[in-house]
């Protein structure tokens, strides 16, 4: 029997689908390359558990929503930020670049990062006016790491 190569990843804890409020993407993707798996983790913002829009108008507080999101999801794939190859970052404003760096930074160091990932950030329109920053991330893990059936 052919094994799927492709499953999706979920977070309830975290984020809701996103299909409860009409969204037609996943929160994230696991595929299997034999030897390893990847994570493609969408991109995602300042939203509760529910999706809705977390500390409007905080710049701070969402972008360390963001983070607190993408580590719940990467931990439901048996993951961390050392498995994060590469993110892609959107400002809604990239006045604030400085802000997001800096905290970016400070992230990092205390999840033990090493290397940083790959990266790139751009000014975007997010989705909701109200949010002023969204990270999308890719993972590699080794088969080996592979997340813990939940039946």
């Amino acid at each position: 029997m052919e094994r799927n190569i492709k499953q999706e990843m979920v977070a309830r804890k975290f984020l809701n689908d996103s299909i409860e409020y009409n969204k037609s993407f996943s929160r994230g993707i696991r595929v299997n390359l034999g030897g390893s798996e990847m994570l493609f983790i969408s991109g995602t913002a300042s939203v509760d558990e529910k999706g809705t829009t977390f500390a409007r108008g905080d710049f701070s507080l969402q972008v360390k929503r963001v983070f607190h999101n993408l580590t719940g999801l990467l931990e439901s794939e048996g993951a961390d930020w050392n498995n994060v190859v590469k993110t892609t970052c959107y400002l809604k404003s990239m006045k604030q670049y400085g802000e997001f760096n800096e905290i970016r930074n400070k992230f990092y160091r205390r999840q033990r990062v090493r290397p940083f990932p790959a990266s790139v950030c751009v000014e975007a329109r997010l989705c909701r006016p109200e949010l002023l920053v969204e990270i999308e991330a890719i993972a590699i893990l080794p088969v080996k790491q592979k997340k813990l059936d939940k039946k």
